[in-house]
């Protein structure tokens, strides 16, 4: 841009705080002198001036040196006409025409600076200032007779010299012709300095944690006053003055209105009242910064999984009923919820749960709930912010955390504006869903009132999350939000993830050693066992063959049993499951498979992989939709359940070829196994042909038969 600006030594440029003065003007740039400190310089172009001055943070006077503007500034309340009242506006405005006026008629010679001249062309001159003014019949257009104009009377010839001479000084300011009736008054002291004192007391004296009224506080310091005068008498002093209960109810009114909360109520309730709104934490893509936090809902639900209330007694059924906790995580940048989880009582296992699903793809819990959206809104964590509560500070979610590479902060306790993004999720939900729900209870007793929540309470864990989510992932994350200018958060996290990226999850050995409970296995020569299934790697079949640890420690993921995490020595490695099929497979499946492959074969000693792999697709979508949303209540999957199930999930299955090829063949047959199958014309079942394959002489006992596996 090609500019050029026309500054002087007497302007004044504030940048940032910074006041500056323009030094020397040059044909490129301008040479800016630190008006607190002289002889520091800065040097700008034109250019780079013009957009400072169109910022918030520039300020430019020109003329703040001048030495009229430096003595009218000192009496002049204001900075430029506009700040100025209406009223006040106009008369300045009106002293400046009869000004404007006289500097004319003396141009043309009309008028001289003497008393008796002015006197003399005061009809004129009233004339000549009506006019330019507005004020004449004529200059409103033709109006009606009988319409009023406000005119103004003209001063004295002494009143219009001494404005035209404060007009010239000022430098032609119409600010140097503001009147000076703001600094009328009396400003001394209205009693003496000790009643004065007295009198100031009564601001501690209504600032108390007792708490009185302004009337009890002000009671109380006249009738302070009124002893010492009596005290005065006694000693022959004059006595002070008594100040009406009116000055001192106005005396108390200037107090600070901080200081008095804080000091009433406490500092944190003061803080709270007096909480300065901000925009928060600036945020650029999805995942940057994550907030974590706990909340009681405001509905009486059943504390019970579904499906049992038929068994269970009217009494019964009236001491489960209760109110859960919701965890939410929220991300600041697109307001996506990235996970909920309802719980019975705020812990830190339930919040290290509400950790791992923001981590995973969370569609087959929308889908489990009958969600017609996808919840697939997944990234990894920049800053974590929680509160401090109990579950968040613990040292499993903290290790959890760290064991991620997570920062996280704790913001202030008694400030929830600094987590504002998942506290105004908790006031949606109070204000837009508890509303449509039987058993609510409002947000106090008092809005409460009489409304039977207890009474009304039909609500069980799983139609509580399957509300839940239908709420989050069909109708939040689809309804335009006011903090995203009328863009929905779905659509938000569409367009930041494409524009600015998005953060890499962690790895699936990283996820499993966070987020996995330990245990320890014993090492066998198929590797080792969980939830019936063996795993195996290299380094487990090295270290069965040469390590003289026979336990290693293990952590596995209950939504995928393809692969677990081992420890061998001090090295973690993955270590895939030996039968096919199971990749991708959750706990919960794989359990249910089981309950149903132990009734229907009770007699088997083995089951074949195409065996589990149709008990498995049996299931049915119904009761693995059930399965998955309880998955995110407080009747999830335990470790405690997990260890307690190990031997009821126990089957001896063949192993795959496929994942036996993978550990590799040294070509001996002894040291690979050989495998003997039956021959293809029997057309009987595995286990009978099992059974037949038994020594058929009674003398023989059964558990002595030799075998190639025997060791």
């Amino acid at each position: 841009m090609n500019m050029r600006l026309r500054l002087s030594r007497s302007d004044l440029l504030t940048v940032g705080g910074v006041a500056y003065r323009p030094t020397e003007v040059q044909a490129e740039t301008i040479i800016l002198e630190r008006a607190d400190q002289p002889g520091i310089t800065e040097s700008f172009t034109h250019a780079e001036v013009h957009d400072l001055l169109q910022s918030s943070d520039t300020r430019y006077q020109a003329g703040y040196f001048d030495f009229a503007r430096s003595r009218d500034r000192k009496n002049c309340p204001a900075d430029m006409l506009a700040e100025l009242d209406e009223e006040t506006r106009s008369m300045v405005l009106w002293r400046q025409v009869i000004c404007d006026s006289f500097l004319m008629f003396e141009q043309g010679g009309k008028v001289a600076r003497s008393y008796s001249s002015v006197t003399a062309i005061l009809p004129s001159l009233d004339y000549e200032v009506r006019r330019r003014s507005g004020q004449t019949a004529n200059a409103g257009g033709g109006r009606r007779a009988g319409a009023k104009f406000v005119t103004r009377k003209l001063p004295c010839a002494k009143t219009i010299l001494r404005w035209l001479k404060a007009y010239e000084e000022g430098g032609y300011d119409p600010l140097a012709l503001l009147p000076r009736t703001h600094r009328s008054g009396n400003r001394g002291l209205r009693w003496c300095h000790r009643t004065e004192a007295m009198a100031s007391e009564v601001i501690d004296a209504y600032a108390s944690t007792q708490r009185p009224t302004k009337r009890q506080a002000v009671a109380e310091i006249r009738n302070r006053i009124k002893s010492a005068n009596q005290h005065r008498r006694g000693n022959g002093l004059a006595e002070l003055a008594l100040p009406s209960e009116r000055s001192l109810l106005r005396r108390l009114s200037q107090a600070d209105p901080y200081y008095i909360y804080a000091q009433r109520w406490g500092i944190d309730a003061a803080n709270r009242k007096f909480n300065l709104f901000e925009t928060g934490v600036e945020t650029l893509f999805p995942g940057e910064r994550i907030e974590m936090d706990e909340n009681r809902l405001d509905v009486i639900s059943l504390l019970t999984p579904s499906g049992i209330l038929e068994q269970m007694s009217a009494e019964q059924v009236e001491r489960l009923k209760g109110r859960r906790w919701l965890y939410v995580a929220k991300d600041c940048a697109t307001k996506c919820i990235l996970a909920l989880r309802l719980a019975e009582t705020p812990n830190a296992q339930d919040a290290i749960r509400t950790l791992r699903d923001v981590l995973h793809d969370r569609t087959a819990y929308a889908q489990a709930a009958g969600c017609e959206s996808r919840w697939d809104q997944v990234a990894g964590i920049g800053t974590l912010v929680t509160d401090q509560g109990s579950a968040f500070i613990s040292e499993d979610f903290r290790t959890a955390a760290a064991s991620l590479g997570l920062t996280i902060h704790f913001p202030p306790a008694g400030l929830p504006q600094m987590r504002g993004n998942v506290e105004s999720f908790f006031r949606t939900v109070g204000h837009k869903l508890m509303p449509l729900l039987s058993g609510r209870t409002f947000f106090n007793s008092v809005e409460r009132a009489d409304y039977p929540s207890e009474q009304l309470a039909c609500l069980d864990d799983d139609d509580l999350i399957r509300i839940l989510l239908t709420f989050v992932v069909d109708i939040y994350h689809n309804e335009p939000h006011g903090s995203l200018k009328g863009e929905t958060p779905a659509d938000c996290w569409k367009r930041l993830a494409k524009e600015q990226g998005l953060l890499p999850i962690p790895d699936g050995l990283t996820l499993r050693k966070a987020f996995g409970r330990p245990l320890t296995r014993k090492l066998r020569g198929d590797g080792v066992l969980f939830a019936g299934l063996s795993y195996s790697c290299d380094a487990l079949r090295e270290a069965f063959l040469h390590s003289p640890e026979r336990e290693v420690e293990i952590r596995a993921d209950l939504f995928d049993l393809g692969w677990i995490a081992v420890k061998v020595g001090k090295a973690w490695h993955a270590a895939t499951c030996n039968h096919r099929g199971f990749e991708g497979m959750r706990y919960t499946d794989w359990q249910e498979a089981c309950r149903a492959l132990r009734i229907q074969h009770r007699r088997a000693a083995a089951l074949s992989e195409n065996l589990v792999q149709r008990a498995v697709a049996r299931i049915s979508e119904t009761n693995r939709a059930a399965a998955l949303r309880m998955q995110l209540t407080p009747f999830h999957v335990t470790d405690a359940e997990v260890a307690r199930n190990e031997e009821a999930l126990h089957f001896s299955l063949t192993s795959s070829d496929i994942k036996l090829a993978d550990g590799g063949h040294s070509g001996d047959p002894l040291t690979d196994g050989i495998e003997i199958r039956p021959p293809e014309d029997v057309e009987k079942s595995p286990f009978e042909t099992r059974e037949e394959t038994l020594p058929a002489n009674p003398d023989v006992p059964r558990g002595k038969t030799w075998r190639f596996d025997d060791e």
